[in-house]
């Protein structure tokens, strides 16, 4: 499949979506979700950006004033992700997702992550290994 089609198939789970002139894909305008695409040569560099650019409006972000439109928000846009990436996350695991790949804090167990098949313990394990560390 060609690079467009990825991005095709991403843009039409997005209505209104689009790429602006700073080559951006603008996937939600009204709560400014988007992710570059300088980098994007792959499906799998799309799938990294979903996860890191993406999760936190998954489960935390409230750009509403409404609680219960922000929970419609969010489910909405782990739904759509959950689409893309053929996974089922749940709320609970994309706030790890987050917390371990969230603004590309570790691209390289993203990229572990993905390569995994999304086995949510490269992230656990991340997590024993981060406790580790702080003793």
């Amino acid at each position: 499949m060609k690079m467009e089609s990825y991005i095709g198939r991403l843009m039409d789970l997005f209505p209104n979506s689009y790429i602006n002139r700073l080559n951006e894909l603008i996937l939600y305008s009204s709560t400014n979700l988007y992710f570059g695409l300088d980098d994007v040569n792959s499906e799998q560099d799309i799938k990294y950006k979903l996860l890191e650019w993406c999760s936190r409006d998954t489960y935390k972000t409230q750009p509403f004033n409404n609680h219960e439109h922000n929970l419609y928000y969010q489910d909405t846009i782990r739904k759509r992700i959950n689409y893309y990436l053929k996974t089922d996350f749940s709320r609970e695991q994309m706030e790890l997702i987050y917390q371990k790949l969230g603004n590309s804090i570790n691209h390289d167990l993203t990229i572990k992550f993905v390569k995994s098949g999304y086995d949510m313990n490269v992230l656990k394990s991340e997590v024993k290994n981060d406790s580790k560390r702080n003793v």
